[in-house]
């Protein structure tokens, strides 16, 4: 299955809607679409069209995350379903990222904070 990824800003974030299935053969178009689009400190991953993710994936989520923050900045996940939630809860990893039920929940909040 192939990965899709849209970009677009709201209210100052940077949110990426990532649809199709995130593993070791699609990772490279995640990860070259933050490197190009995720100029400033501050994202949000949209994966209610997430179907699917594995371990590289989870790797590259998690980089992110660890640069952003960083950078005095944030990564917020936003509409995680099923599959690619309960993966985020196995690998003990959901208190580490911001888990958001929307992105429009994800990015009141940041902006909220951030300020």
């Amino acid at each position: 299955m192939e990965l899709n990824v849209g970009s677009e800003v709201q209210q100052g974030w940077r949110v990426l809607a990532v649809a199709g299935e995130l593993d070791i053969d699609t990772v490279p178009v995640l990860s070259a679409r933050l490197d190009a689009d995720v100029t400033g400190a501050h994202a949000v991953l949209d994966l209610a069209e997430l179907a699917f993710m594995d371990s590289t994936g989870l790797a590259l989520v998690l980089d992110w995350h660890r640069r952003l923050a960083e950078a005095g900045g944030q990564l917020r996940i936003a509409a995680a379903q099923g599959p690619v939630r309960r993966l985020f809860e196995l690998a003990d990893v959901a208190q580490v990222l911001s888990l958001h039920g929307s992105v429009e929940e994800a990015v009141s909040e940041a902006a909220g904070s951030a300020r």
